[in-house]
């Protein structure tokens, strides 16, 4: 089991949307809006790393709003 953090940096008053997009998507186990220099913080697991990065590339990254990430793989 692979486990990481995201940080996530959104459009300034979109926070709430990105936070209902984000609870929908599989894998991510937790979703934290929090002030600071990122918005919002997910708890991500998957069976191995490569899941994991797909995750993050192919659906936290598209969200609408989002606007950068920063992955911490919890070791």
């Amino acid at each position: 089991m692979t486990k990481a953090f995201v940080a996530i940096h959104c459009e300034t008053g979109k926070e709430s949307q990105v936070i209902r997009k984000l609870d929908e998507i599989r894998g991510i186990k937790n979703v934290t809006g929090v002030l600071g220099l990122y918005d919002v913080i997910i708890e991500v697991e998957s069976n191995d790393s490569i899941t994991l990065e797909q995750v993050v590339t192919r659906y936290i990254r598209k969200v609408p709003y989002v606007l950068s990430t920063m992955t911490l793989i919890v070791i």
